[in-house]
């Protein structure tokens, strides 16, 4: 009974830094592990995080009904290494990029998106996956760097959104 309490008390405190912190949020909002976002995070309703962390200035924006698994990391910043006062990189300068993840997205475990990619609507990223390129909508993707290797049944998964069935 007090675990769970303390369970309870510790996914609320995530919640409310992670609230506090983002540009924009809906309801339900659920963070389960402590969680790092950006004040350029734009969250849609119903986002689940199980440890995730944002990396960098770019802005990230999330729709409905996303899921991170454990460690999961969004790199929106890279070092300027072609135009910079040093090398391997200049360490004043920043380019930063958008990163883009439509409604219904899973990312597994330890998933790492790099700026400039958009993840589309009902996309599953497989655990360990890194996400270098844009992934196409209801594409099941993995590896490094993440290739499409299964399509999600669309018929299905239409059915389910229609039916307002999400997790």
């Amino acid at each position: 009974m007090v675990k769970k309490i303390a369970i309870r008390l510790l996914k609320l405190h995530y919640k409310r830094k992670v609230a506090k912190s983002v540009a924009s949020y809906q309801e339900p909002l659920r963070v389960n592990k402590k969680t790092r976002l950006t004040s350029n995070t734009h969250l849609k309703s119903n986002a689940n995080f199980n440890g995730l962390e944002i990396a960098g200035n770019g802005t990230v924006t999330i729709g409905n009904n996303f899921h991170s698994g454990r460690g999961c990391l969004l790199i929106t910043a890279n070092h300027d290494y072609d135009h910079g006062d040093a090398i391997p990189y200049d360490s004043q300068r920043n380019i930063c990029k958008s990163i883009t993840i439509e409604d219904n997205v899973w990312l597994g475990d330890r998933v790492i998106v790099l700026g400039g990619v958009t993840i589309g609507e009902g996309a599953i990223i497989q655990a360990g996956s890194v996400v270098v390129n844009s992934i196409p909508k209801y594409a099941i993707a993995g590896g490094h760097p993440a290739k499409v290797f299964k399509q999600r049944d669309i018929r299905h998964y239409e059915t389910l959104k229609v039916q307002g069935k999400f997790t």
